[in-house]
């Protein structure tokens, strides 16, 4: 049961959606939002470019973290005031410290430092952490979401641009590895809230996986599941399934974050890849 929900917010555009797809989660579970909106340090900035002695004129380097810094400030109201007036809008109590009112409730929080190291200590005593991509829309990279994916420990939702839909459609892109069958497992308590579950396998790499084992371990769970081979045809599997899902009008997706980290990044595999970077409706994520 997600009962603690990390909700980052930018001091973008991509804040609502990102609130309106955290409180969709959450009402059903009247879960506690931990809005965090992470400040850069620009003393710890600054320092860094000291010590790699960098050869800027120092008139121009402050002009510049001096500008940033005025922008920080701007994101930091902007990401307040948004999520003040989304509680405000859906109603939301006010509360910091648990045990909470028994209602959905939230809190805002700013802290400071490098945004993707906050967002990975801060996930893992939080149940699921919501975030948004589609960088133009001033949401995350897809390469920082893959660092988020293989380093947090945790479930990821990746937002939407979509109302607050109830969990009625779920597909769950099926392959027999641990990355999916946790993403399984972290998605349990919505895949009992839904209405209908679609299991989708597509073939990749020229292999598929038997839907049977997984159909039987929900049915334990007193969940009815159709199962799907998707024939990818002239499609990568990853847009073969992102089309499936439109099809079935589903409301989310599950599955496995597939990737490894390296020194200084992140190599994501293609599958999620492809879905990070066009998925047009919810996905919850687990490595």
């Amino acid at each position: 049961m997600f009962k603690t929900i990390l909700v980052h917010l930018r001091g973008t555009r991509a804040d609502n959606a990102t609130l309106t797809a955290a409180y969709g989660f959450a009402r059903p579970f009247t879960a506690h939002l931990e809005a965090l909106h992470v400040r850069p340090d620009f003393g710890a900035m600054m320092a860094r470019i000291t010590y790699a002695g960098n050869q800027e004129d120092p008139a121009s380097v402050a002009e510049i973290i001096e500008a940033m810094q005025e922008t920080a400030v701007q994101n930091a109201q902007r990401a307040a005031e948004t999520h003040a007036s989304f509680c405000e809008k859906e109603q939301i109590l006010k509360c910091e410290f648990p045990p909470g009112p028994g209602k959905l409730n939230a809190a805002f929080r700013e802290t400071m430092g490098n945004e993707l190291e906050q967002l990975i200590e801060q996930s893992r005593i939080h149940d699921l952490l919501v975030i948004k991509g589609d960088k133009n829309a001033g949401g995350l990279p897809s390469d920082d979401i893959g660092r988020l994916i293989v380093s947090t420990g945790k479930p990821i939702l990746l937002a939407a641009n979509l109302g607050a839909n109830p969990m009625q459609t779920v597909v769950v892109a099926w392959k027999s590895t641990r990355e999916t069958a946790r993403a399984v497992s972290a998605a349990m308590p919505l895949l009992k809230k839904a209405e209908t579950i679609h299991v989708m396998n597509a073939e990749e790499d020229g292999q598929t996986s038997n839907c049977d084992g997984i159909l039987t371990q929900l049915a334990w769970h007193g969940l009815n599941a159709q199962a799907h081979r998707i024939e990818p045809s002239d499609r990568d599997p990853a847009h073969a399934i992102l089309e499936a899902c439109r099809a079935a009008s589903a409301n989310l997706l599950v599955m496995g974050g597939y990737g490894h980290s390296r020194v200084r990044e992140t190599i994501l595999g293609g599958f999620t890849r492809s879905v990070l970077e066009d998925a047009s409706l919810p996905v919850l994520i687990s490595h």
